[in-house]
């Protein structure tokens, strides 16, 4: 009987660890750059990864959503840096978001890749209150 438990134990203690790898992976925490003093990052199924830059983190007491834009598929997974909006996109983010009609939400950052000196807009993160 304790052989049982032993194999019991081991292989949960396997399963465990092989689901946290494979959550880590999917996350893209093992290609995650370095990133900057304060910066923290979010992970979305859609692919969008962001490293939020300059930008409190309120994970305790906001949910943060992002909204990827459509890029080309080898930029899908790549991790992008986010900062505050410009004033001029934050006139644009604010037209956008009369439409969807969020209570609290508010516009975070936007998320950028560097391609070869060009800027990609890869989405947009906001937040809304965590209630």
């Amino acid at each position: 009987m304790g052989k049982l438990k032993d194999r019991i134990i081991v292989s949960a203690i396997v399963v465990a660890g092989s689901w946290w790898t494979f959550e880590a992976y999917r996350a893209g925490n093992f290609t995650r750059p370095t990133m900057p003093e304060g910066a923290f990052s979010l992970s979305y199924p859609s692919g969008l990864r962001a490293i939020m830059v300059n930008i409190r983190n309120e994970r305790k007491t906001r949910r943060y959503m992002g909204f990827p834009s459509d890029v080309p598929f080898y930029l899908e997974k790549a991790w992008s840096f986010c900062s505050p909006p410009s004033k001029g996109e934050q006139k644009q983010l604010a037209a956008a978001m009369k439409v969807r009609d969020f209570p609290g939400a508010r516009i975070e950052a936007v998320c950028k890749i560097d391609v070869e000196g060009t800027k990609v807009v890869r989405g947009v993160i906001t937040s809304v209150p965590r209630l």
